[in-house]
């Protein structure tokens, strides 16, 4: 019999085999979606909202899409965090908006921009 099509595999029952492949990209795709959430972080947005209604903009279109993570080959995009978590994105904004007195009103698309209307509660 031939064992030119077999491939052969020594395990060592003492060292467990692990697989980290996905809970290293589990880890990446979370740090991706941090850093989008800070991008759209206003420090002190009581300053820019108290006069009016502030809409944040986000820009998707070809290299803007792109959230790139230090010592990580894939490329995450920003669209797909908006397409797939639009609700977990409109909930960390209202957890870091809310306290500031700034209401979360919509989030909304146009094209390759998000937008996300942002205004003071009425005192």
């Amino acid at each position: 019999m031939s064992d030119k099509n077999i491939e052969f595999f020594l395990i060592n029952p003492k060292y467990p085999i692990e697989e980290i492949t996905q809970d290293t990209y589990l880890y990446y795709l979370n740090e991706a979606f941090l850093k989008l959430m800070e991008e759209m972080y206003i420090p002190d947005p009581q300053d820019i909202v108290k006069d009016s209604d502030f809409i944040l903009c986000i820009n998707c279109e070809g290299e803007n899409d792109k959230i790139e993570i230090e010592n990580f080959e894939y490329t995450f995009l920003k669209s797909k965090f908006f397409d797939f978590k639009s609700y977990n994105i409109k909930s960390n904004l209202y957890s870091y908006y809310n306290p500031k007195g700034i209401k979360v009103n919509k989030l909304f698309r146009d094209d390759d921009h998000y937008f996300i209307e942002l205004k003071m509660y009425n005192t």
